[in-house]
């Protein structure tokens, strides 16, 4: 049986600490922007605070891996290690490069530089550890995927999205976490797992009882990472009580082998930094009145209203708090501008309050369509007056076979409400004339994304618009913006 000294133990940790070292640094710098976009996010509650925890669960994970490598032969083949890991840092580059400014409107949604930044590590593992060493931690990378921001709010859009069940996904994720990390068995990993579920549950429950005004970002960290921490210490002692520290499995990736995946590493790592994040097209925050204590707004002059629908599935992606409410309206006397044949126009007037403005962000207005087989205009910039910028565009709806308008502004009533308000208008002006429904559909958004990414956005624009109801829109929400300050 062979022995390890102190001196050849401490060289291996040394060795280890300096590879993961340069991996955590090129991580950070290349994607510098992303992690300061997150922290910006996670400070206007959007939701996004669950991805500071990802990285602390695959630390744990990987430990628990790392101190089952028994027996390994030292047997590699560099030239595979280059090539792997080289074209793993590509797809990483080329996410970030190419893919990111496709999903430009979409970004803080889907957060493909997040991806990104998982794929780098991985490529940076296979160069400095070795391919054979990275694969035996296929459940860590698979735990680093799988918590993709996109399929992340998928699933919890499906939980019903409300802050109890953002939590319960990250107390999920650490309890498999901590399965992988205790594993040895079968039985192991399902008690770590069991325990690890049951006890995270519990301050969730503790933590949004008593915190019920707290941010989302709370009930994903503190019961998630509280639980994971307890009960993988708990196994960790129990294991390894009055046993001496473990020497680190060997690395067949010699130093002088892995200093020199640095000339691969640390370009990939500055350009990556030198890339910027994509343009939002963000729509701008503006200051409104106070708040009114409806959701309904004031109908202005020249105008009545027709009914009022209230819709429920925006707590689900907004929030507990969340409402929509669509005002149909229709001009008092009809104008020749508006219409040749000197019919009255109908609008609809859609308003979706919500706590927090930063939301708007992840979701987009052309979000809460069904735009599966429809071409969106560019965005046009227009005034309406108090402080107030709006955004139009027309939707070409081939499902439909007509052509809708839509102008929406975004401002804040008050301290502790934020209102993205609609006017839509379709081709179609007869009475009685159908109007999209705001029902946003996952299947059809999906093929949308699908098709973005196979041909470009070019796929899913319209070309050649025409703005016919910009005037008609703009009138009206000037006259709107006005009505509100005056409560008339």
């Amino acid at each position: 049986m062979s022995t390890v000294t102190t001196a050849e133990r401490a060289a291996l940790f040394a060795h280890t600490s300096a590879r993961w070292t340069l991996i955590v640094a090129a991580t950070v710098l290349g994607y510098w922007s992303t992690w300061e976009q997150l922290l910006t996010e996670i400070s206007r509650g959007t939701g996004g605070g669950y991805v500071l925890l990802v990285p602390p669960f695959a630390v744990l994970a990987a430990e628990g891996v790392t101190r089952r490598r028994r027996g390994e032969l030292p047997i590699h083949d560099r030239q595979t290690d280059r090539i792997v890991g080289g074209a793993v840092l590509l797809i990483a580059l080329a996410v970030k490069w190419l893919l990111l400014p496709r999903y430009g409107p979409n970004y803080q949604m889907m957060h493909l530089d997040v991806l990104s930044a998982w794929t780098f590590v991985i490529g940076a593992c296979v160069l400095l550890f070795g391919l054979r060493v990275a694969s035996r931690y296929w459940p860590v990378w698979l735990l680093l995927l799988g918590t993709s921001p996109l399929f992340y709010r998928a699933v919890l859009v499906q939980l019903g999205g409300t802050k109890f069940a953002a939590g319960f996904l990250m107390v999920l994720l650490g309890a498999i976490a901590i399965a992988v990390a205790v594993g040895r068995t079968r039985r192991r990993a399902l008690i770590g797992f069991s325990a690890t579920l049951l006890l995270g549950l519990v301050l969730l429950v503790a933590v949004t009882a008593r915190y019920p005004d707290a941010r989302v970002a709370v009930a994903q960290i503190v019961p998630s990472g509280t639980a994971a921490l307890v009960v993988g210490g708990a196994f960790y002692l129990y294991r390894y009580r009055g046993l001496a520290p473990r020497t680190l499995p060997p690395n067949p990736v010699s130093p002088r082998e892995a200093a020199r995946s640095m000339f691969l590493i640390v370009p990939a790592a500055v350009l990556l930094a030198w890339l910027p994040l994509p343009d939002q097209q963000l729509t701008p925050v503006s200051v409104g009145p106070p708040p009114s204590g409806t959701v309904s707004q004031v109908v202005p002059t020249g105008w009545y209203q027709l009914e009022s629908i209230d819709y429920d599935w925006p707590r689900r992606y907004f929030g507990s708090t969340a409402q929509l409410r669509r005002q149909m309206i229709r001009a008092v006397e009809p104008r020749a501008d508006w219409d040749r044949l000197s019919r009255p126009r109908t609008v609809a007037v859609q308003t979706l309050q919500v706590r927090r403005v930063g939301v708007f962000e992840v979701y987009p207005v052309q979000t809460s369509y069904d735009l599966g087989r429809a071409r969106v205009s560019p965005k046009i910039r227009v005034d309406l007056g108090r402080g107030v910028q709006a955004e139009f565009f027309t939707v070409v709806d081939d499902e439909l076979l007509l052509t809708w308008s839509l102008m929406n502004f975004i401002w804040t009533r008050g301290d502790a409400l934020a209102q993205r308000v609609s006017l839509l208008t379709v081709d179609n002006h007869e009475l009685d004339a159908p109007f999209p429904q705001p029902t946003p559909n996952m299947a059809s958004n999906g093929r949308n994304l699908l098709s973005v990414f196979l041909r470009g956005r070019a796929s899913v624009e319209d070309s050649d618009p025409e703005y016919k109801d910009l005037d008609m829109l703009t009138e009206l929400g000037r006259d709107l913006v006005e009505a509100q300050w005056r409560g008339i």
